[in-house]
């Protein structure tokens, strides 16, 4: 696949853009947007992602997935969580998965992940991956959850250009291994780094608190959890998981 960078000092939303350029050109698989700053950066639902400008990541690629039916689109949310994870890792971090789209680090919240999906005859016609992810930022606004950066992690300090090039080819390494057919793999990757995984944690259901146990992930991406004996498959915006006295 061939890769065609746009990078721009500032945007609205990468997201955005993409979809913008959907609606009016042809664009190709393997488009990605970069920004120095975003002014209207999203996160899932109603979440905002800040970010100083010119500090971070904020890119968004394009994927045309027509191989993945629409009823297993998490496993893209699967590829991009383990791929950044993979970089992390590899420069001294040590990342683990919050479902559905978040990467936490020792000090905090290092990346939030929105993805779009457009859908056509069952199938996926495109994806859009916004990544936000945050590098070389030493300071934050007071968040619900504390947020941190590949700085304050590592004292390393890298380029975000150079980030995303390391990133992007991760990505697509991953999946390539998924349109192969090797989702139980990446099941696989994705469990053992997935946060709070089979330990006991309070969640908010419906305006109730309640005590249960991850067990992981449905193959349509609900959180699965034991809840008094029994495993109850819950979606993103039915659940919430109480971190550090918070909803989050």
């Amino acid at each position: 696949m061939e890769i065609r960078w746009i990078r721009h000092d500032k945007v609205s939303s990468t997201n955005l853009l993409v979809s913008e350029m959907l609606k009016h050109q042809k664009p190709k698989e393997g488009l990605v947007i970069i920004a120095d700053y975003q002014e209207s950066g999203k996160g899932q639902g109603t979440n905002l992602w800040h970010s100083s400008e010119g500090e971070n990541l904020l890119m968004s690629l394009l994927l045309f997935p027509a191989f993945l039916s629409a009823s297993y689109q998490f496993h893209l949310s699967r590829v991009v969580s383990v791929a950044i994870c993979e970089v992390l890792e590899s420069l001294g971090a040590d990342p683990v998965i919050k479902w559905p789209n978040d990467i936490l680090c020792t000090r905090g919240k290092i990346a939030g992940i929105l993805i779009e999906h457009g859908i056509s005859g069952g199938s996926i016609s495109h994806t859009i991956a916004g990544i936000g992810l945050n590098l070389n930022q030493s300071e934050f606004p007071e968040f619900s959850m504390p947020a941190s950066s590949l700085f304050l992690e590592t004292g390393k300090k890298i380029v975000p250009q150079n980030f995303a090039e390391i990133l992007v080819e991760r990505i697509l390494i991953r999946y390539e291994k998924l349109k192969e057919g090797e989702e139980h793999a990446l099941e696989n990757e994705y469990l053992r780094r997935m946060f709070r995984l089979g330990e006991r944690s309070l969640f908010e259901a419906g305006g109730v608190i309640f005590e249960g146990i991850i067990r992981g992930v449905s193959e349509y991406g609900e959180l699965l959890i034991e809840k008094e004996g029994h495993i109850v498959p819950y979606g993103h915006e039915e659940i919430a998981l109480k971190f550090k006295g918070q909803t989050e």
